[in-house]
């Protein structure tokens, strides 16, 4: 008999509003619903993709699940844990089982730091000897395909393809269950793109990690991801299995999504 797969994460009925700045003194603020109800759970070991336009609230659904901001209602929950309940220093305790990799590879990494500091920046809040810290460094980044002598360099003296598995080797470091992915590749070339993607789907299966890929790009979420939920102006408008979605898209707007992908026209 198979064991059921755990919940790792479960985003219940999220919406976030943002205020506006008021046109004058007398004026009615004015709000924007970013996200609009939106839930989702997310299996351990599994993938789950995030598919929208610009503006369609995939980045705002990132902050919330890195518990970066509160939602304005809902629940973020994981590992059956309100993030947003806990007081602050459980917090910073739960933060390293969960990790970003950011767009740009190029603005995510502190140009001023090595990077040694770098990928062991998110340890620096644990108690680790110098010692261990570098060693522990040295482990991420061979994990991600780069030589223990690069933490004595500076992020300017690698390609954008190498500071990606930098930024990588930084969210691996904490052995996360969870890497929430926000455009990871967009910035890269697609030869070096197919690098990175392939590092990921290596290190899921060696770590059984967990990602949440947001990404407006259609083909790489076809690869990555298990399941899929399809974002406009902030509401779910299709949610399901990526087999589903990319072969029988049931919403007119996913269905506009995949039309304008070459190769994924239905």
């Amino acid at each position: 008999m198979s064991r059921a797969v755990p919940i790792l994460l479960d985003v219940q009925h999220v919406s976030q509003r943002y205020a506006l700045p008021r046109p004058s003194v007398f004026a009615k603020a004015g709000h924007i619903q970013a996200l609009d109800n939106v839930s989702f759970q997310l299996m351990a070991g599994k993938s789950m993709g995030v598919v929208g336009e610009s503006g369609s609230g995939k980045s705002t659904l990132a902050r919330l699940v890195m518990a970066l901001e509160k939602p304005t209602q809902g629940q973020v929950i994981f590992k059956g844990q309100d993030l947003n309940a806990l007081p602050q220093a459980h917090l910073q305790t739960a933060r390293s089982d969960f990790q970003m990799v950011f767009q740009d590879p190029y603005g995510s990494l502190d140009p001023r730091q090595k990077v040694l500091r770098i990928v062991a920046e998110p340890l620096h809040s644990q108690l680790h000897g110098v010692s261990d810290l570098k060693d522990l460094a040295a482990q991420a980044l061979s994990e991600v395909g780069l030589r223990p002598s690069d933490l004595d360099k500076y992020p300017h003296e690698f390609s954008g393809g190498q500071r990606q598995r930098i930024a990588i080797a930084r969210a691996l470091i904490t052995r996360p269950a969870l890497i929430v992915a926000d455009e990871p590749v967009s910035a890269l070339d697609v030869s070096v793109q197919a690098q990175v993607l392939n590092l990921m789907m290596d290190l899921q299966d060696r770590f059984g990690l967990s990602y949440l890929f947001v990404s407006h790009d259609l083909a790489v979420i076809n690869l990555m991801c298990d399941d899929v939920i399809v974002l406009q102006h902030g509401q779910v408008v299709e949610a399901g299995s990526a087999d589903d979605i990319f072969q029988s898209p049931q919403h007119p707007y996913t269905q506009t999504l995949l039309s304008a992908i070459p190769g994924l026209s239905q």
